[in-house]
């Protein structure tokens, strides 16, 4: 009697101790997501197919667009059509790092075209994480990081044109295409670094 209550004991403390400690090892993640993972400060991995997964229990997922307090919530603003001001606040609770498209809808600017007149410019920029791991470790925020890029390309690229001419010579408003392109590739180039 007395060897079945001890094993009774060991079972019940077995379960209550080791058993929240495999729970926190679960994972699940929807299709585009990923989950950069750092056991005790290395790199352990990341997760990036769709599924149901264990891991080591001791993994932490990182992101760094998360504030580390449970009861705050970083907000993004996410471009969506329909809204009066053309954007919106989401709220970002998860470690998990959305791999789907976003929109990046950076607030209009004053810039000096090629002749130093102000311009009101706007950018918006369609983009995705690529790699997690530069996103996650080589910036400390890859959302704001993006921006602030953004911008500044926007800035150097503006002033390389006047903004309008009679002559065949090539302007901010009659050669939007070649503007798009040459800020595609400043962005991507400098961006490159943060995944």
């Amino acid at each position: 009697d007395l060897l079945k209550l001890i094993g009774i004991i060991i079972s019940a403390t077995w379960g209550f101790v080791v058993g929240p400690i495999l729970f926190i090892g679960l994972k699940s993640l929807k299709p585009n997501e990923a989950l950069v993972l750092t056991l005790f400060g290395k790199y352990y991995g990341t997760l990036k197919n769709e599924g149901f997964y264990f891991v080591n229990p001791f993994v932490v997922a990182v992101n760094p667009t998360v504030k580390e307090s449970p009861f705050s919530a970083t907000t993004a603003k996410v471009a969506t059509q329909g809204s009066s001001s053309g954007s919106i606040n989401i709220s970002l609770h998860s470690k998990k790092i959305s791999l789907k498209a976003i929109t990046l809808n950076n607030e209009k600017q004053k810039v000096n075209d090629q002749l130093g007149n102000p311009v009101i410019v706007g950018i918006v920029v369609i983009w995705k994480v690529v790699n997690t791991a530069k996103a996650v470790f080589n910036v400390d925020n890859y959302f704001e990081y993006l921006s602030i890029q953004s911008d500044a390309a926007l800035r150097n690229i503006a002033r390389l044109y006047p903004y309008d001419t009679e002559d065949e010579e090539k302007s901010l408003r009659g050669s939007s295409l070649e503007v798009a392109e040459r800020l595609k590739a400043e962005i991507g180039e400098k961006c490159e670094i943060a995944g």
